[in-house]
């Protein structure tokens, strides 16, 4: 509150005069400021005012240094014969010559004599002096190898406005511009863009500035105000990649299924480009984009950084390579999410159609053997379809949606995927092991043991080898058995008969022991043995 009250007290005890004397010291600060802007902007027309200033100031100059030797009492002698010359007819009736042929001659001498130029390197060595410096030092800022052509900067964004021009022609400066201090270092100067590509360059402030096609610009060229440096230029074509395994940068994508087996897709072809943001191609815009997806593309670029090389980071925008890359990673995805037996299926549609024609075949011969019409008609055996197999055109469609949604999620990227297709999956056989072959082979005879008709066909194995086991253990067998031991023929069959009492009750005690129910016929058969041979069977249940 003490420091308010200071304030209020001062700001009341000021008086007008100190209050304008304020006043005009912050507008004088402000049209100072205003006139350094004015007489140092870096407009090419400001350039050419500013060496017209620069020639004014060089006469004034050699005058007023003349005045040491030819005082301004002569100067204003020739003057005054001007002015009576032009207002006074008798004067100019009476003149001899031209008065103002005689003041030029006389300007002319005062300010070429001798005496008045030998103070003419006092006046040219600062001025020298200073653009060498300031070329020193702006070649240092941005690394230029040769001094001259900051000088030539400096002269044409200070006092020339020079209109020199650079070219971008497909994405690239043209190369007999790349020594062009419009290149090196900025404008003021001319750019021509062709119809195929578009430049981003950036005023002092920062501020982008984007400059397509300049066909219709006055003289086919854009205006570069002072310091506007070139950042980028891109290419605007339809971009069309095959990786086809003709170069190491367009070499087939690698990768390997789910289960592991090494797989190659080999010609690969995409198409892509600039952002468009929804516009047609046409007469006047073969190639339409994007500002905001060209400064996406330019400012979203990384650098690649190498810590053991002599430059750490290094700069290198390709944003061709970048789209190359990312195509590559969401192929071998694909490549990765899915079973080798998915797209190099043994078994393909071609061959499910005929074992299912040659089952409905054997049903039919079946059904015309059949002596009664009421028993149960056969049915044959489902065909189970083939593995889900990913054909080409499939591979096709799913990037066809890749494409398009790719596009629609990286809009803000700047990029544009127009269309892709895939060529054929190749499997190096020099490569891969015999093991990955083997569990190949297992995963196909996996597929087919899971099958209802592959348990029901086990379980009638089963049962055909549990009945081979009796018939050899019964009654050939005891059979053997009874002949090697040379018991007679009616012992022989007695012991083949008594073998088969055996499994008999065997099996009996089994289903006893499981908690199952013995079969009457079970227990029938083993009463009927005893019977015919009468015997007594200690410890029988």
């Amino acid at each position: 509150m003490t420091v308010l009250t200071s304030s209020s007290t001062v700001s009341a005890n000021e008086t007008t005069l100190q209050k304008e004397q304020k006043l005009f010291s912050e507008y004088f600060v402000r049209l100072r400021d205003a006139f350094l802007n004015r007489l140092f902007d870096l407009r090419p027309q400001k350039a050419i005012r500013r060496l017209q200033y620069l020639i004014f100031l060089f006469f004034l100059t050699g005058f007023l240094l003349s005045l040491r030797f030819y005082p301004l009492r002569l100067w204003g002698e020739y003057l005054q014969d001007i002015f009576y010359y032009l207002f006074n007819p008798t004067y100019a009736a009476n003149y001899i010559g031209n008065p103002f042929r005689s003041f030029f001659l006389f300007a002319y001498t005062a300010v070429t004599d001798a005496r008045t130029l030998q103070y003419l390197p006092i006046v040219l060595a600062p001025f020298f002096i200073a653009l060498q410096s300031a070329a020193i030092y702006l070649a240092d800022i941005f690394e230029l190898e040769e001094i001259r052509v900051a000088r030539a900067f400096i002269w044409e964004v200070a006092l020339s406005g020079s209109d020199e021009t650079i070219r971008v022609m497909q994405g690239e400066i043209s190369e007999e511009h790349r020594t062009s201090p419009n290149y090196l270092i900025g404008g003021p100067g001319k750019v021509i863009v062709d119809l195929d590509s578009v430049a981003l360059f950036e005023k002092p402030d920062g501020t982008p500035h984007i400059i397509g096609p300049t066909g219709k610009e006055p003289g086919g060229k854009a205006t570069l105000d002072g310091f506007e440096r070139f950042r980028q230029a891109i290419d605007l074509r339809d971009h069309y990649i095959e990786l086809r395994d003709q170069d190491p940068k367009s070499s087939a994508v690698k990768s390997r299924s789910l289960d592991g087996i090494p797989i190659t897709a080999t010609d690969v072809r995409f198409m892509f480009s600039v952002y468009r943001e929804g516009q047609k191609p046409d007469d006047n815009h073969p190639y339409p984009f994007g500002k905001k997806a060209i400064e996406q593309l330019i400012y979203r670029a990384t650098s690649r950084v190498t810590p053991d090389a002599t430059n750490p980071s290094t700069f290198e925008f390709s944003w061709v390579n970048n789209m190359i890359s990312l195509i590559r990673g969401r192929l071998g995805g694909f490549m990765n999410e899915h079973n080798l037996t998915a797209y190099l299926a043994s078994i393909g549609m071609p061959e499910f159609e005929k074992a299912k024609q040659q089952e409905e075949k054997i049903v039919e011969q079946i059904q015309q053997l059949a002596t009664s019409k009421t028993e149960d008609q056969p049915k044959g055996r489902e065909i189970k379809p083939p593995p889900e197999f990913f054909a080409r055109y499939k591979i096709k469609n799913l990037f066809a949606q890749f494409a398009e949604e790719f596009t629609k999620d990286s809009k803000d990227r700047g990029v544009e995927l127009h269309w892709i297709g895939v060529g054929t999956w190749r499997t190096p056989i020099e490569i891969v092991p015999e093991k990955h072959l083997e569990a190949w082979k297992i995963s196909r005879e996996n597929i087919g043991k899971g099958s209802d008709k592959a348990m029901e066909d086990a379980k009638n194995e089963a049962t055909i080898q549990e009945w081979m086991s009796l018939i050899q253990d019964v009654p050939i067998a005891a059979y053997q058995n009874a002949m090697e031991n040379q018991i007679g023929h009616k012992n022989t069959i007695q012991a083949v008969i008594l073998a088969f009492r055996q499994q008999l009750i065997e099996a009996a005690e089994f289903l006893r022991a499981n908690n199952k129910i013995v079969s009457p016929d079970i227990v029938q058969a083993i009463a009927y043995i005893d019977s015919m041979f009468g015997y007594h069977w200690a410890g029988r249940p």
